[in-house]
């Protein structure tokens, strides 16, 4: 059966995709290599939301446009899969511990107000009054009050059932071995040996992306980027905000658990929890949140984030009018995952997205 648009990669990025196309009536077929909807980068992140940058440029830009999106896709989720992503507008508490830190975070909070966000610069006496559990060593915070989260793997399950019910159709456990080209353009792909035709091909295939283009004749340098997560359990919940401070960030969950994250290791597509990295979590977060240090240690795992060095990498592939990349989105996946899929279905339906992608270009890679 042909479809108008084939996604290789069923993460966050190639589900919201899925999700914005199935809106606007388009018939599309998702293809994934795993037997599971969001089983890579999509699943072992944080689901963290967060958009500090102050500047008008197309990077923050597209954060804070995607942050404004989550509010009412949340809600629209909700209402037509009955799952709940558990969309919480917790809010930031970035914590500095000496004067260096504490210069760099007030001066941020200060161009942020000056040109229009929120920001709002705590003593330690008043990051105590709200986040008693913070550690007695603490200089100061700045508070990001606009900042969220949510559960990332019912996002993408959410994202994908939506999808589902417009029309999408998925392919799973099934990886793309190859492309049909036709002159200039790339006509379909091919799956254990069967070919499935599209009018347009979308690459979302995470860090796997680079491969994908590269056997269209395409270089894009997207590379693993590993990231070690640490999972405690602290009933009840000793935390109210995400705690960001000593190059990690501390994020409780509604179920009462609390994500120490991330680390960022180029070390290729290798997904082992290591010794070394699981301790860096924990020194750091215990020296945030002294408290955890009782709590239960429930476990540890990684996750490959495509990170490629003017990424995201958004829109058509050079001399492949038909051939779309939706990659490198590193650390903030989850993040933009909202406008991602709205700019790439408006890119594919109008031609004309609502925002220009001239600055994601593969071109600029």
């Amino acid at each position: 059966m042909d479809s108008d648009v084939i996604i290789i990669g069923a993460g966050v990025i190639g589900c919201a995709i899925a999700y914005n196309l199935g809106k606007a009536g388009v018939k599309t077929l998702v293809i994934d290599k795993a037997d599971g909807v969001g089983r890579e980068a999509s699943w072992a992140g944080a689901g963290v939301l967060t958009s500090h940058a102050s500047t008008r440029e197309p990077y923050p830009e597209l954060c804070r446009a995607s942050l404004a999106i989550y509010p009412s896709l949340a809600d629209e989720l909700k209402a037509s899969t009955r799952i709940d992503i558990e969309f919480i507008q917790s809010g930031t508490l970035s914590l500095f511990f000496d004067e260096e830190e504490k210069d760099g975070l007030i001066g941020l909070a200060e161009r942020r107000i000056d040109r229009g966000f929120s920001a709002e610069v705590l003593t330690a006496e008043q990051v105590w009054e709200i986040e008693p559990a913070v550690s007695r060593s603490v200089v100061g915070g700045v508070r990001f009050p606009e900042d969220a989260q949510v559960r990332n793997p019912k996002l993408v399950r959410a994202l994908s059932k939506g999808a589902v019910l417009s029309g999408a159709r998925f392919l799973l456990g099934n990886p793309v071995d190859g492309f049909v080209r036709e002159k200039d353009r790339i006509s379909g792909v091919k799956v254990n040996g069967e070919i499935f035709r599209g009018d347009t091909i979308v690459i979302a295939a995470g860090c796997w992306s680079g491969a994908l283009a590269k056997e269209l004749g395409v270089h894009l340098p997207i590379q693993p980027s590993r990231g070690q997560i640490v999972l405690v359990d602290t009933m009840p919940l000793v935390l109210r905000h995400t705690i960001d401070g000593l190059g990690v960030y501390v994020v409780p969950r509604s179920d009462g658990k609390i994500l120490i994250g991330a680390t960022v290791e180029f070390v290729g597509y290798d997904k082992r929890t290591t010794l070394v990295g699981v301790q860096q979590m924990i020194e750091a977060g215990t020296t945030l949140i002294p408290k955890l240090a009782e709590m239960s240690f429930t476990q540890a795992w990684a996750g490959l984030r495509p990170h490629i060095r003017n990424g995201p990498c958004l829109g058509k592939l050079p001399g492949l009018d038909n051939v779309i990349i939706a990659s490198g989105h590193f650390k903030n996946g989850i993040l933009l995952a909202p406008i991602t899929g709205a700019l790439i279905s408006e890119l594919i339906t109008t031609g004309v997205p609502s925002l220009s992608l001239e600055p994601f270009s593969p071109s600029m890679n």
